[in-house]
């Protein structure tokens, strides 16, 4: 039975340790650091969120069957088994916001980390059936959003908001801590890095032609500086971007770890001298973490974090694909070889404490704010 006084965090199954997980931790913390009552709900979770927790962490496991229809019913017998909240319970996404409207339960707030066309399966033939179902999640959602704050991290992540659901939303940049800065010129050894799931929107293939296409220019990069790419990261497209590195004929030069350990990733970013991310995607916080330690990045505009990185000589921003990819390398390449870049040169970033405080208040869970429901 939920306790009234608590503020409750909803994310549905945690099956890997992501970037929404660690933005929910950040948020339980900063709740458990002002000693403010709090609980973080799930349908379950198969990873073990205390891991990765520096604090004691208010877990609940709801524990449905494995069906839409099960999982609504069991948010709704949570919600509904005690006394109403107090707090507007914060949801973790698009299923938790929808899965919340469909139980009947309304006022919450939500977090949109990604939205419907940032979906593996976004791209792909639809029956017709699938396009009806989507349509009236689409309506189903706005129906719950309305009556809620929906926050997201990026401008982009705020006009597909608008676009697919008709909800206003307020954005709250997520934000990470310092690391160990130090300046990484590319002395003997160019070391890149990628690291991401290795899924079709992170465009991996991309860094592929685009470094080809390096190769077989006038000057190949290889007389210029010798490099190395290290993509840390598993997924889908593992398989085959390895076969694409074969024939392009990148494989010695392009190295594929899979799964890292913490270890391990924190090796290759004291390794790295540029951090490559040219995904499509609502956030993208490994290029704030890698900005963090010194390291340059090149992104694509549609990822949502490029929002703080459009002035910075520490960043290169592109548009297009992988040819226009291939130009951005260059720019930051030739700012790397000349030692262009410099600490007082260096864009500010949030902090993920300045960042969960944001939301704590767009939530009305702060305690200068007094109740809001």
């Amino acid at each position: 039975m939920p306790d009234p006084a608590e503020r409750i965090l909803f994310i549905p199954e945690v099956i890997a340790w992501g970037g929404a997980e660690r933005s929910f931790l950040t948020l339980c913390e900063w709740l458990h650091d002002h000693g403010l009552p709090h609980r973080l709900v799930l349908y379950w979770d198969a990873v073990g969120l205390e891991k990765f927790a520096r604090f004691p962490l208010n877990k609940t496991e709801l524990n449905p069957q494995h069906s839409a229809r099960h999982k609504v019913a069991a948010l709704r017998k949570y919600f509904r088994s005690g006394p109403p909240p107090r707090f507007s319970p914060l949801r973790s996404g698009y299923q938790p916001a929808l899965h919340a409207t469909l139980a009947g339960l309304r006022g919450f707030h939500c977090f949109m980390h990604d939205t419907e066309s940032l979906f593996a399966d976004w791209n792909q033939e639809k029956s017709p059936a699938t396009r009806l179902r989507r349509a009236l999640n689409r309506r189903v959602l706005h129906h719950g959003l309305s009556r809620g704050v929906t926050i997201v991290s990026s401008q982009f992540l705020r006009q597909d908001t608008q676009r697919l659901y008709g909800v206003d939303p307020v954005i709250a940049r997520i934000g990470t801590e310092p690391g160990n800065f130090r300046l990484r010129p590319a002395d003997a050894t160019l070391r890149m890095v990628s690291v991401s799931r290795v899924e079709q929107n992170k465009r991996i293939d991309w860094i592929l032609e685009a470094l080809h296409t390096l190769e077989h220019q006038a000057t190949p990069l290889s007389r210029t500086v010798d490099w190395r790419l290290d993509i840390a990261g598993t997924g889908a497209e593992l398989e085959p971007l390895q076969v694409m590195s074969q024939r392009l004929g990148l494989a010695g030069r392009v190295h594929f770890l899979g799964f890292v350990t913490d270890a391990k990733l924190n090796d290759l970013y004291e390794q790295a001298n540029l951090f490559l991310m040219p995904a499509r995607q609502g956030y993208g916080m490994p290029a704030l973490e890698a900005l963090h330690r010194g390291i340059p990045v090149v992104l694509h505009r549609e990822s949502g974090v490029s929002d703080l990185l459009l002035d910075t000589p520490w960043a290169v921003v592109f548009t297009g694909g992988a040819q226009e990819l291939a130009t951005a390398l260059t720019t930051m390449i030739q700012s790397l070889l000349a030692g262009k870049l410099v600490r007082a040169s260096f864009p500010v970033i949030p902090t993920e404490t300045e960042w969960a405080e944001q939301v704590v208040r767009f939530c009305g869970w702060h305690p200068d704010q007094g109740v809001m429901v």
